[in-house]
């Protein structure tokens, strides 16, 4: 009788074990995911800085190749850029961007090879995407403010734009075209 109800006990266990299993599924990606498909391949940027309290302006260009993780969550970039010598000259960057289905907002965390780690949240209308992010430099509180307009499935506008006020004013920092390889 003993070994009976040991038996029961343990198939009982089993059997829940695998009905729990067969019940669980794996997550599936946000729907809203599926707009960062128009970001994957390899881009070339081309943009000219204009002056400002950063210096004289001058030439930005940037390559990137952007690939979804396995599983579809998160599409993950890895850039080479060059900015003008007095602005550091640039160097190389790995962005993780995704969707944030609670907060209803794309996000883009950025680290580069100078230090900078910075966070944004993305929204999309239309043809147009604006990211806003706030970031430290060199102990100064900057608000930017990047804006895509899709013109083709192989190109895009790009705009950046800084505001050192909390976003009462904007000064033009870059405007450039991205084309896709």
């Amino acid at each position: 009788m003993k070994k009976t109800a040991v038996m029961t006990v343990g198939l009982v266990v089993v059997l829940a074990a695998i009905s729990a299993a067969a019940q669980m599924t794996p997550p599936t990606p946000a729907p809203e995911l599926k707009k960062l498909d128009y970001f994957i391949g390899t881009w070339n940027i081309d943009a000219t800085i204009g002056p400002g309290p950063w210096g004289g302006g001058g030439k930005f260009t940037a390559t990137g190749s952007d690939e979804w993780l396995k599983g579809n969550f998160f599409v993950v970039g890895h850039d080479d850029f060059s900015l003008p010598a007095e602005m550091g000259g640039g160097g190389t960057a790995v962005t993780i961007m995704s969707y944030d289905p609670d907060k209803k907002v794309y996000t883009e965390d950025r680290y580069d090879s100078n230090g900078q780690h910075q966070k944004s949240s993305g929204t999309v209308n239309g043809d147009t995407w604006t990211w806003t992010s706030e970031n430290n430099y060199g102990g100064m509180t900057i608000q930017g403010r990047l804006t895509i307009k899709v013109v083709s499935p192989t190109s895009y506008t790009t705009k950046y734009e800084v505001s050192a006020d909390g976003g009462a004013t904007w000064m033009p920092f870059w405007d450039g075209k991205a084309t896709k390889k």
